[in-house]
């Protein structure tokens, strides 16, 4: 196969433009802190308090299967992390409350310094500055990692790392280990999968034993002892999962609003749901097979867009699955989403709390209310635009005009990478 350049943008400025990410990341992260220390969380606090419990008394592997505040829905890297959260708990190194939304902050600290890393292969680096302080400073993504108190967080930052590590520096036996970490954070990454799968065989059948080895490495040590002696609860509560009967989102509340016939609905919900995986998976494989290397990340927002977009079953925090990687597809969209589920976060989660955002400490999930439902429908919308700037890229070469900021000044030093002759930097001849 044919390989081409990864155009390397200058080093000039970027050091100081990293710093100041850097910077407002943390300042952002401290917030975030803050606000996990001074408030309670939602109903999944009380979840993850009753599974820590479960955790003492059963182990993180013989958990699944049993009663709690809610079902034990969750992939084997939880069990772990609640085994690491109790016993800074019994150390007296905090509170649970505060240490179960530990993980997700310092996920997004990390994620925004990839956003970073990875939009500054297609555009400037004052653009990937901008889109590295718009995704720290999102409020979506301050109350859902510092509030709200689930692990969403993590996987995104799992995913955006292994897409990093393929892109940017190749190491595939790191990159399977980071999916396979956030494959067992949340099932929802393997919407991911067949990208992942199209870059490591451009790579060359090396790193795809390598690749397979590192993802291979996790599932030894944290799914097989689960699928051993828990297979039948593990297959139950967690592959089997449809999510929560409230799914005010999308194409099934639209079918709702539209009196669409109850069986539609149920297909939607039940086979239905494997067709949205299957659309979510191959469209950006697809890209990545048709376009280099460098539209990879562009690709991993397109996938979780996607599937968030046409998704049947939703929860408030599913809002910050594609906000980060939105900024691969289309600075502008990215940021119109963000805005848009900004707002519709702090209006809903203050309804939840009875009191405005200063003033927030338990958040008790209730229905939409219409204004809520209106800002859901402005949201979805957002998201599509996401989708439709992404989806493009698979037919036209000259998308990057539109999709990404103005022209990078092709540099003169360059790394080797696999791909296509067709560039996907602008500025860059094919």
């Amino acid at each position: 196969m044919a390989h081409s350049a990864l155009r390397v943008p200058p080093a000039g400025g970027a050091t100081r433009a990293r710093l100041v990410v850097l910077g407002v990341a943390v300042v952002a992260t401290a917030v975030k802190l803050l606000v996990a220390a001074r408030t309670f969380g939602t109903n999944d606090v009380h979840s993850w308090l009753s599974f820590g419990e479960g955790v003492r008394e059963y182990g993180p592997v013989d958990l699944y299967g049993h009663q709690f505040f809610s079902l034990y829905n969750h992939p084997p890297l939880s069990g772990r992390m609640l085994v690491a959260v109790n016993w800074l708990v019994d150390h007296d190194l905090g509170t649970f409350v505060f240490l179960i939304k530990v993980p997700a902050v310092f996920a997004d600290l990390v994620t925004v310094l990839l956003v970073f890393e990875l939009v500054r292969l297609r555009a400037s680096t004052a653009r990937a500055l901008l889109a590295g302080v718009l995704v720290a400073c999102s409020p979506a993504l301050g109350v859902v990692s510092g509030f709200h108190g689930n692990t969403d967080s993590v996987f995104v930052m799992f995913v955006v790392l292994g897409v990093y590590l393929l892109v940017v520096r190749r190491w595939a036996a790191v990159a399977g280990a980071a999916f396979a970490l956030a494959l067992s954070v949340k099932l929802t990454p393997v919407v991911v999968a067949p990208l992942l799968l199209v870059l490591v065989v451009r790579l060359g059948w090396r790193r795809v034993l390598t690749f397979t080895g590192g993802g291979a490495v996790v599932f030894a040590l944290l799914w097989l002892p689960v699928v051993l002696r828990r297979w039948t609860e593990f297959s139950r509560d967690v592959l089997g999962y449809q999510g929560i009967q409230a799914r005010e989102w999308g194409l099934n509340q639209f079918a709702v609003w539209a009196h669409v016939p109850a069986g539609i609905t149920g297909w939607l919900i039940g086979p239905g749901r494997f067709v949205v995986l299957l659309v979510s998976g191959l469209l950006p494989a697809i890209i990545a097979w048709r376009r280099p290397s460098s539209c990879a990340p562009a690709a991993a927002g397109l996938a979780l867009a996607l599937f968030l977009l046409l998704s049947p079953a939703f929860g408030m925090q599913y809002l910050v699955w594609p906000l980060a990687v939105a900024y691969f597809v289309n600075f502008w969209v990215a940021t119109v989403y963000n805005v848009a589920v900004s707002v519709f976060v702090l209006v809903v989660y203050s309804h939840w709390n009875g009191a405005p955002p200063w003033d927030w400490w338990e958040g008790v999930a209730t229905l939409f209310r219409p204004g809520d439902s209106v800002l859901m429908v402005i949201s979805w919308v957002a998201l599509a635009a996401v989708v439709v700037a992404g989806a493009l890229m698979v037919r036209r070469r000259d998308m990057d005009e539109f999709l990404t900021a103005p022209v990078v000044p092709a540099p003169t030093e360059s790394v080797p990478i696999f791909g296509s002759e067709v560039s996907c930097l602008p500025g860059v001849p094919k």
